[in-house]
C-alpha cells in the first residue's frame, strides 16, 4: 500500500488546514499523541510554509521517540529541510525573519532559491488573514534573493561590507501563493560591474507547482559602504538644512 501524503504547515496558517490532508503543527502533535492504532497504517509527511527550524526539529524528534511513529509516519521531507541562508546573506539578525534558503547557481546569470516562510517573521507578527501567503511575505522574500545572490556570488572575498540601493522595483501577483512548497527563480538581466560599484537589473519569479505566482523586477546597485555613508551623511544633513530653512520661527513673547 501506498504511504498516504499529509502537509504540515504553521498554526498561522490554521484556515488553509481546512483541506484535505493539511494538517497545522498543534493538530499533528494532537494526532502523534492518540493511541497508534487510530492512525493511518503508513503516512508521509511533507513541509509546508511556516514551520520554525526549532518546530521542525522538535516534530521529527517527537516521531523519532516511537517506535510505532517511526513505522507510521515519513519524515524525510522534514529531516532534509532546506537550511536557511545565514544572516550575513539575508542581512537578517533573527533567523525566523529570513524567508529564503541559501542561493544555488544554476549558470552564471541563474540561481534557484527555496522559500523558507517562518511563521514568528517580522511580516507576519500582526495577523494572517486567509488561506495564501501575503503578497508583502513574497516582495521581502525577493528582496532578500537579490541580496542572497550578490553576497553569495558576487561580493564574496571582497574586503569591505557593501551597502545596496534600490534603484527601481515593480512586482506583479500572478495568482495565490499558498503555504506548500515554492521556491524562486532568479535571473539577471543585465550587470555593469566595476571598481566601485556593482549594478544589476535582475527578475526574480516565485514558482509554484510548477506556475509563476509573482514576479519582482529589481534594479539596484552595491557600493562599498564607506562611501555611500558619506553621501547618505551629505544628503541628510542637506535635507535637515531644508525642512529647517522652510519652518516658519515662532514668536516668543518678550
Amino acid at each position: 500500500m501506498e504511504a498516504d501524503t499529509f502537509i504540515v504547515v504553521a498554526d498561522k496558517f490554521a484556515e488553509f488546514s481546512v483541506n484535505d490532508r493539511t494538517v497545522t503543527s498543534s493538530q499533528l502533535k494532537s494526532l502523534l499523541s492518540l493511541p497508534h492504532h487510530l492512525l493511518p497504517t503508513r503516512a508521509r509527511l511533507l513541509l509546508g510554509q511556516g514551520i520554525s527550524d526549532i518546530e521542525c526539529k522538535a516534530i521529527v524528534a517527537l516521531v523519532e521517540a516511537s517506535d510505532n511513529h517511526r513505522q507510521r509516519w515519513d519524515i524525510e521531507d522534514l529531516r532534509a529541510r532546506t537550511e536557511r541562508a545565514d544572516a550575513g546573506l539575508s542581512h537578517k539578525r533573527n533567523a525566523c525573519n529570513t524567508l529564503i534558503g541559501s542561493p544555488v547557481m544554476v549558470d552564471e546569470n541563474t540561481f534557484h532559491l527555496n522559500l523558507c516562510i517562518d511563521q514568528d517573521c517580522e511580516l507576519m507578527g500582526d495577523h494572517q488573514t486567509g488561506q495564501h501567503v501575503q503578497g508583502m511575505v513574497l516582495v521581502e522574500a525577493a528582496r532578500q534573493a537579490f541580496l542572497a545572490v550578490t553576497e553569495k556570488h558576487f561580493l564574496k572575498g571582497a574586503n569591505h561590507k557593501s551597502y545596496f540601493v534600490i534603484n527601481d522595483m515593480s512586482t506583479t501577483f500572478l495568482g495565490f501563493v499558498f503555504p506548500l512548497p515554492a521556491h524562486m527563480e532568479y535571473r539577471i538581466v543585465s550587470k555593469d560591474i566595476n571598481d566601485r560599484r556593482q549594478r544589476f537589473t535582475v527578475e526574480v519569479d516565485l514558482v509554484q507547482v510548477g506556475e509563476v505566482r509573482a514576479r519582482t523586477n529589481f534594479s539596484f546597485t552595491a557600493y562599498p559602504e564607506d562611501l555611500i555613508a558619506q553621501k547618505e551623511a551629505g544628503l541628510a544633513m542637506e535635507a535637515v538644512t531644508a525642512v529647517r530653512a522652510r519652518t516658519q520661527p515662532i514668536a516668543i513673547a518678550a
